[in-house]
């Protein structure tokens, strides 16, 4: 993630609008992995479970599709996640 220095003001520095994106869609991931995992906790998580679980993979795919438009690695644990959560839906 690049943190670029302003001009004039060398001290201050500006995070990138891909740093901002990337930010937000791992917040996103953040809260769905929390919201997937209360779930699992409740004693009758209904339909939930599917709802929570679809919002954490459909999360997961953002993120790694912004680092990959943005030309970053995608990490492996997440990568791995991804792909197993998609397979457990199909």
């Amino acid at each position: 993630m690049t943190i670029q220095p302003l001009s004039g003001l060398p001290s201050v520095r500006r995070r990138s609008s891909a740093d901002h994106d990337l930010s937000c869609l791992y917040a996103e991931v953040l809260t769905a992995r929390a919201a997937d995992q209360l779930t699992r906790c409740t004693p009758r998580p209904g339909d939930n479970v599917r709802r929570n679980a679809g919002r954490l993979t459909a999360s997961l795919g953002a993120y790694a599709g912004a680092l990959e438009e943005y030309g970053l690695p995608v990490p492996a644990v997440i990568r791995d996640e991804l792909r197993l959560r998609r397979r457990l839906v199909s």
